[in-house]
């Protein structure tokens, strides 16, 4: 099980991210704002994965979010959601996918999945081996 933090404003889209991420077996935290996902990640034991949208309320924005994780927890990957064309920007940030809106959520489900594993083992969960 991996431990993804959702950060977007949008309560709607918020939940329909958390939900749709619960039900593929994750554990998911839920922030609707920079601010508040920093509060977040200095209080949960163990965060595998931000997802984020970029314009939010607050002193932190979901690119400043992205490159303050990229400079304090290089090990977790960012995927940056917005509603704007700004890859190139939340490229330069340290986001490891973007994703414009509306996003297809199997699409963006299968993103994280792939950069979970890429991760390694989440905690709770042991090592595979080439024995089975």
């Amino acid at each position: 099980m991996a431990s993804v933090l959702v950060v977007e404003d949008d309560v709607i889209l918020r939940y329909t991210l958390a939900e749709w991420l619960r039900a593929c077996g994750n554990e998911v935290f839920e922030a609707a704002s920079g601010d508040e996902a920093r509060t977040a990640l200095s209080t949960v034991l163990e965060i595998d994965l931000v997802v984020t949208d970029v314009q939010m309320p607050g002193s932190l924005d979901g690119l400043q979010l992205t490159r303050n994780l990229h400079a304090t927890h290089p090990q977790i990957p960012v995927i940056v959601v917005s509603g704007l064309p700004l890859r190139a920007d939340a490229e330069s940030a340290g986001a490891a996918a973007f994703y414009p809106k509306p996003y297809n959520l199997e699409e963006l489900a299968a993103r994280i999945a792939e950069l979970i594993a890429q991760r390694g083992p989440s905690r709770g969960q042991p090592a595979k081996t080439g024995n089975g």
